[in-house]
């Protein structure tokens, strides 16, 4: 009986799905290198951003050299992590090979003949 109650509570009618409006979304791939590895970029490039230590915005540039900027901003990134130790009125570092020290607004790294900084 009490599924017969139930029962009579449907309005027994096909439901109706509600279309989405505007087009349908669609998400591209990024395109990758040939080799599917970043490529190096030369002296000059600016690689993007990054928050220094005291929380300042710092643009992060190839000054000699060549790298990925996914490595440049990789090394900065960690750098300017609080937990990374750094010694002296410097702040010296080695990441990952790179030596960083930084004055006033400008972060240096450098790891054989290439060189990168984070500028404020």
């Amino acid at each position: 009986m009490a599924l017969l109650a139930l029962t009579g509570c449907s309005s027994g009618g096909p439901t109706r799905q509600q279309k989405p409006s505007g087009p349908p979304l669609v998400i591209p791939k990024p395109s990758a290198a040939p080799t599917g590895r970043p490529r190096p970029v030369g002296a000059g490039t600016v690689c993007g951003r990054v928050t220094t230590v005291t929380g300042a915005p710092a643009r992060v540039v190839v000054v000699r050299g060549r790298t990925t900027c996914a490595e440049a901003l990789r090394v900065f990134r960690k750098y300017s992590d609080p937990a990374t130790p750094a010694e002296g009125t410097a702040g010296l570092a080695v990441i990952d090979r790179w030596t960083c020290e930084s004055r006033l607004k400008v972060s240096t790294c450098t790891l054989r003949a290439t060189t990168i900084q984070a500028r404020s």
